[in-house]
């Protein structure tokens, strides 16, 4: 246990140790549709059932999101037709993707009428194991039937991107601390700044105990955000990043020194130029749940010039 937290620790403040893409919030835009929020949690709320029948396996439930005749279009260009297909489809994708999980990331929900919605957001579906994530946008029109909201069509298209630009606001020292820890950390660019170099040290009690780096590029086969980890204990990380305004999300899986098996989601948010927040959930080792760690502030180290 004491190495589990050591890693959990040295993970959250390296803010990559780890990733993922669970708990995004939702931001609200100004649509002029007046106040609505009843239908907007009933929407949400039909979202987290889906988010849960998946993530379950559950078919059935998770067909039962949509109208008798509702369609979903792919970002491939299939379209399947009616609930009985959508459920025969969702039956076959987890029989194939067994342990898959998904995340909605919701960006909007506006109302062209008393009885129709639209809601606009970014969805991640992550399969068991160390495959990566795949993230692509989506439309849903919800429509309500006999005072329940239901999917009526559902799109999704575009795989994301995220710049490796947007992080330059991590240049330069941080540091962070929680109880008799501290860890050190430095981000420079390469030569061309086609990546990020993060070179990190944690003292414990005041001496040092670990060390290591950390680098930030882009995948050219994906063109998917990424980092790789390798501290100096021998264990490593690879981790997707993704962003949603002033909030960064990564997934990743990795390895403990003793081989075992890691994952977590991670959320970092930054709150201005000189400082952000970590936390780590839904964490795991060897398919086993880790409690999820409390938020970890991390500051900027002002270079006296």
């Amino acid at each position: 246990m004491r190495m589990l937290k050591w890693f959990g620790f040295l993970a959250a403040l390296l803010v990559v140790a780890f990733a993922g893409i669970a708990g995004a919030q939702e931001r609200e835009s100004g649509d002029g549709d007046g106040n609505r929020e009843a239908d907007r949690n009933a929407i949400r709320k039909s979202g987290s059932d889906f988010v849960d029948a998946f993530d379950r396996g559950d078919a059935k439930t998770a067909a039962s999101a949509w109208t008798d005749q509702g369609e979903y279009h792919d970002d491939g260009g299939a379209v399947i037709r009616g609930r009985d297909a959508i459920e025969k489809s969702y039956a076959e994708f987890f029989e194939e993707q067994t342990g898959s999980r998904i995340n909605l990331d919701v960006k909007s929900i506006r109302f062209p009428s008393r009885d129709t919605a639209i809601e606009e957001g970014v969805l991640v579906v992550t399969p068991a194991g160390a495959h990566l994530p795949k993230s692509t946008r989506y439309s849903a029109l919800h429509v309500r039937e006999d005072g329940n909201w239901k999917i009526a069509f559902a799109r999704e298209w575009g795989t994301v991107r995220d710049d490796l630009q947007d992080l330059e606001w991590l240049v330069g020292q941080w540091v962070a601390r929680a109880e008799d820890r501290e860890v050190q950390m430095s981000f420079t660019w390469n030569s061309n700044k086609t990546g990020l170099r993060n070179e990190f040290t944690m003292n414990v009690g005041g001496k040092p105990a670990s060390s290591g780096i950390q680098l930030i590029g882009v995948e050219p086969q994906t063109g998917l955000l990424s980092s790789w980890m390798f501290p100096d204990d021998g264990g490593m990380a690879h981790a997707v990043w993704s962003s949603d305004g002033d909030r960064w999300l990564a997934e990743s899986t990795g390895s403990m020194p003793d081989g075992s098996e890691t994952t977590a989601t991670n959320v970092i948010a930054r709150t201005n130029d000189d400082e952000f927040t970590w936390r780590s959930i839904d964490r795991t080792i060897n398919g086993e749940p880790v409690p999820d760690t409390p938020p970890i502030k991390v500051t900027r180290v002002k270079v006296e010039k």
